[in-house]
């Protein structure tokens, strides 16, 4: 007889997989569809373009690992396979920030006007290098990650089976290596996001006190494009802090306390890629109007 969290999670299995990669591969259909007819994607477009896809391969990472965990698969699983799980998920996650960072650096230089030489520069160059730029974070988050898998300390444990994923931290990995991988590929993007979002709030701000001293149409339809820049960057990086600290307190369950709360907050995580479509929806109405 199954048990009620054994129902549970494949109740979360199979509605939160089908939905973040139906959401997702949405948004994926509809800008490559745009592509396709000869439309030139923006910035922001190819931005979320990726995310789409990156969402849609974290949907299935999750649904995968998570299939593994519930019938209790890992005891007949190589070290190697855990390893290279781990590795492409450490990959996309370091991804999935850094697009909210690049999205971000977007709307700033649209939205902000700063007569700084270095700001003038990256509003000129940023959009015109966007693809290279994304080209180039992927290839150097590979670079960063794909090694993480070789600084693995395998002598740590006498036996080689895997009765759930969490054997995997039984290894000892390098902290300096991991550091400066989590440093480069969460924490600085991180920083950047919260800078970005703070200048293009001060901007916004900047538009109100205008707008109270001389309302028009056109001082309305900026304060609205800020306004939801502002709010979709706001709610990408609340959900990259919340799914990063889920993930943290998910760990340590399992590590130290191994009860059923795990659930819950592996079931937040499962969600983590539908809530970002979501949000990505809501933060553009041609994109949400064409999904429609």
């Amino acid at each position: 007889m199954l048990s009620v969290i054994l129902i549970i999670k494949i109740l979360i299995l199979i509605t939160a997989g089908p939905c973040g990669i139906t959401l997702n591969s949405s948004i994926v259909a509809v800008q490559l569809r745009h592509w396709m007819k000869g439309v030139n994607l923006g910035e922001c477009d190819q931005i979320t373009l990726i995310m789409g896809f990156t969402n849609v391969l974290l949907q299935c990472y999750f649904v995968l690992d998570g299939t593994i965990d519930t019938l209790e698969l890992y005891e007949h699983l190589d070290k190697e396979f855990i390893f290279v799980s781990y590795t492409f998920f450490f990959f996309f996650i370091s991804l999935w920030v850094w697009l909210t960072a690049w999205l971000a650096i977007c709307y700033c230089l649209r939205l902000v006007n700063i007569s700084h030489r270095v700001f003038i520069i990256l509003k000129k160059t940023v959009p015109c290098w966007i693809t290279q730029l994304l080209l180039g974070t992927v290839v150097i988050l590979a670079m960063i990650n794909i090694p993480i898998f070789w600084t693995m300390n395998t002598k740590a444990k006498q036996n080689t089976s895997f009765t759930s994923p969490v054997d995997f931290f039984n290894y000892e990995p390098n902290i300096k290596y991991l550091s400066f991988a989590a440093a480069l590929g969460c924490c600085l993007p991180t920083l950047i996001t919260f800078l970005c979002m703070g200048l293009s709030l001060m901007s916004l701000l900047r538009h109100v006190q205008r707008v109270k001293q001389n309302i028009s149409q056109s001082w309305s339809g900026k304060m609205k494009t800020h306004a939801k820049a502002c709010v979709t960057i706001f709610l990408l990086m609340a959900l990259n802090v919340f799914f990063f600290l889920t993930v943290f307190i998910f760990i340590l369950l399992q590590l130290y306390i191994g009860n059923n709360w795990d659930t819950l907050f592996w079931s937040i995580i499962m969600a983590s890629p539908s809530g970002q479509a979501v949000i990505l929806l809501l933060g553009n109405s041609k994109l949400q109007s064409d999904i429609l």
